[in-house]
């Protein structure tokens, strides 16, 4: 397993297939929430950069979304799962959550003969010009919980 590396350093071990092919990606995203706003999302809130790390990572927009959320300390949803589907059958999970206190935000890339793992925290991507998708992703997230159905999407 590669430990915390850099997501241009995991970019980069993913297209030479260092460690065989993608399978799937799971990130874990907790977070305090800060505001008691009624009108908040997790999806739009806390969702965002990790679709966005995927889409960057991935150079591709997934073609399906399914999520299911639910409520426990507030009268909004704070927690979310989130799943992705990509071609060829890769997958990304995304695990979101606003009711444990303690901040963290990995992802781990598990690939057929190795995994990567990253430290999303203290990362930010300032080159992505996805940005617009990862908010239709998004939204198509936030509508899969609501309706309980996958929702397929055909992104640029």
């Amino acid at each position: 397993m590669e430990s915390n590396v850099t997501p241009i350093e995991a970019k980069e071990q993913l297209k030479s297939k260092k460690f065989g092919q993608l399978m799937r990606i799971e990130i874990t995203n907790e977070n305090k929430k800060t505001s008691d706003d009624k009108n908040s999302n997790i999806f739009f809130e806390l969702s965002l950069d990790d679709i966005n790390h995927v889409i960057w990572l991935l150079d591709e927009t997934p073609k399906v979304v399914f999520a299911i959320s639910g409520k426990i300390s507030h009268e909004f949803d704070d927690f979310a799962t989130i799943l992705l589907g990509f071609e060829d059958n890769k997958s990304v999970i995304i695990s979101l959550n606003w009711v444990t206190t303690n901040p963290k935000q990995n992802c781990n890339i598990i690939c057929s003969t190795g995994e990567i793992s990253l430290n999303l925290l203290s990362q930010e991507l300032t080159d992505n010009d996805q940005k617009d998708n990862a908010l239709k992703v998004a939204e198509a997230a936030f509508l899969s919980s609501q309706k309980g159905i996958p929702i397929y999407l055909e992104l640029k």
